[in-house]
């Protein structure tokens, strides 16, 4: 079927009409031919609100929600995103930026970035009554030096101390009832001179301490160093 008539648009033909009236349009010349498929970064961008939703929902009904964990589950979600991308559709490029901002979310998560939110410099601690209620102190780069060789802790309580990068240095009597809690994401932990851990994703508890009684000192460092220092030590 032969057309009889012709239109073009910005001097190029695209489209006609054959002797019995109907039209065609022509491949456009030089364009991008009509994609179709799945578009995978609309189905990754609805599957995350639509996680984030459930979260929000279950979070507001009581349920424990571990909000730390959601970059790192949506990262998870973005790399299955790309797989099934492979059998086809469009998109995957926006899939891979997501995944990549999911993996920074994911690091700082991991490496505690929360903690580089206080002050820089140096402190010199010593638990008050409202410390051991529950507070926390922060800093973001330096070193904290946490004293308890003075006034006796309370009975019960818990302290924290949350460091982004630097040295926390505690001080403890020789009969200290205070037990220490300890997890440093990427440095080393040393007691009365002796290095003790050394690496990445430290957990250390004081031995020495009543596991079952007497106030907690949490501490939190992203990176650097936990001394421990009984006595004189």
């Amino acid at each position: 079927m032969s057309a009889v008539a012709t239109w073009t648009t910005g001097g190029v033909t695209t489209g006609g009409t054959s002797a019995d009236g109907a039209t065609t349009p022509y491949a456009r010349a030089g364009g991008p031919a009509p994609s179709g498929g799945v578009r995978w970064d609309r189905v990754l961008v609805g599957l995350l609100l639509a996680g984030l939703g459930a979260a929000w929902l279950l979070d507001g009904a009581g349920v424990a929600v571990g909000w730390s964990l959601l970059p790192a589950a949506g990262l998870v979600l973005a790399g299955v995103v790309l797989l099934l991308g492979l059998a086809g559709g469009t998109g995957r490029g926006t899939v891979a930026v997501l995944g990549i901002v999911l993996l920074g979310l994911s690091v700082a998560v991991g490496v505690g970035a929360g903690r580089f939110t206080g002050p820089v410099g140096d402190l010199t601690l010593v638990p008050g009554p409202a410390d051991w209620a529950g507070g926390t102190t922060r800093l973001s780069a330096g070193t904290v030096v946490v004293d308890l060789t003075g006034a006796a802790p309370p009975p019960t309580g818990r302290a924290a101390v949350e460091l982004g990068a630097g040295r926390v240095v505690v001080r403890l009597p020789e009969d200290a009832r205070v037990r220490v809690e300890a997890t440093v994401v990427m440095g080393s932990v040393q007691v009365d001179g002796t290095k003790v851990q050394e690496g990445v994703d430290l957990a250390w508890t004081d031995p020495l301490a009543d596991p079952d009684s007497g106030p907690v000192l949490t501490v939190a460092i992203a990176t650097g160093d936990l001394e421990v220092r009984r006595g004189a030590s």
